[in-house]
């Protein structure tokens, strides 16, 4: 509950967490079956969304990170062409 909701909104519905602590993102993945959509911020900008049709996800990454995602997917059997690069502002 950071504030940055509006008073108007449903305050149950927000979460606050931390993806890169393992802890979090484990809840994370754990409510992501019972949710209709998930969305993620960092400094008021949409970094990652997914909803409940259960075949989309996007993600903003650096290249760094784009790499290493291709490779854990790569580890996983997934090819790489599951992967499209959205216009920016998209």
């Amino acid at each position: 509950m950071s504030g940055a909701r509006s008073r108007h909104s449903d305050l149950g519905m927000g979460i606050d967490l931390d993806v890169r602590d393992d802890g979090h993102f484990k809840v994370l993945s754990d409510l992501a079956p019972y949710t209709i959509h998930a969305e993620g911020r960092r400094d008021g900008r949409q970094v990652f969304s997914a909803s409940d049709s259960g075949t989309s996800l996007w993600v903003e990454v650096t290249q760094e990170q784009e790499v290493a995602l291709l490779s854990r997917l790569g580890q996983l059997g997934i090819p790489s062409g599951v992967l499209t690069v959205l216009a920016p502002g998209r």
